[in-house]
């Protein structure tokens, strides 16, 4: 039993935040929770995708680290001289060292394939620093041993990384959610993003 004048203490949910009481809950608007922050990892050459793909993450309450708006060479140069102001870093570093720190610092990597080495080295410090990967793969793509192995899960469609990005959110924002049975998609990033995180929400059998 709680002593008599003692507050009670606060529980923590899968976010890592104190939980609360349901009218405390209630009473907050659905934006105070923090959001899930994802960087996607894609070519260059993917960068239109990759932007509105961006947009509909956010519209889900993801906070993104975008490297589109850095990766932005020069008006003027032809497509040859954008590829090397691209491929040496010509802002002074400042696009390497944003993305590397954003792909060790992330709740979440997302891969959007089919996308060239630069992806795959995002990829590897993603998993390095144990953050998880959702790869995507490209409509021909089969992804290599390492690229594969790297990834915690693998899609085939924006549509369904989507849904499993929606899902994982709620899973990250709900006190007491659940993780859902079975070793699929959803539960394999889920676990990983626990992992980062502190690890308060008991499992209970669920589908996915």
């Amino acid at each position: 039993m709680r002593r008599p004048g003692r507050p009670p203490l606060a529980r923590r949910s899968f976010s890592g935040r104190p939980r609360r009481s349901k009218a405390g809950a209630a009473s907050r608007a659905r934006g105070d929770e923090a959001g899930l922050t994802i960087y996607v990892a894609g070519s260059f050459k993917h960068k239109h995708g990759v932007r509105l793909f961006c947009r509909e993450l956010a519209a889900l309450g993801c906070r993104i680290l975008d490297w589109t708006e850095k990766a932005t060479p020069p008006p003027g140069l032809t497509p040859q001289e954008r590829r090397v102001w691209m491929d040496t870093d010509r802002a002074g570093g400042s696009v390497y060292a944003f993305c590397r720190e954003a792909c060790r610092s992330a709740d979440l990597v997302v891969y959007y394939g089919a996308s060239g080495q630069d992806a795959g080295v995002e990829v590897g410090l993603a998993a390095g620093a144990g953050v998880p990967v959702l790869g995507i793969r490209g409509p021909l793509e089969a992804p290599g041993l390492m690229l594969h192995g790297a990834g915690t899960a693998w899609v085939d469609s924006v549509e369904e990384a989507l849904g499993l990005v929606a899902r994982l959110a709620r899973l990250a924002r709900e006190p007491g959610a659940a993780l859902p049975s079975g070793r699929g998609p959803l539960r394999r990033l889920a676990e990983a993003l626990l992992a980062r995180r502190p690890r308060t929400v008991d499992i209970h059998p669920r589908g996915e």
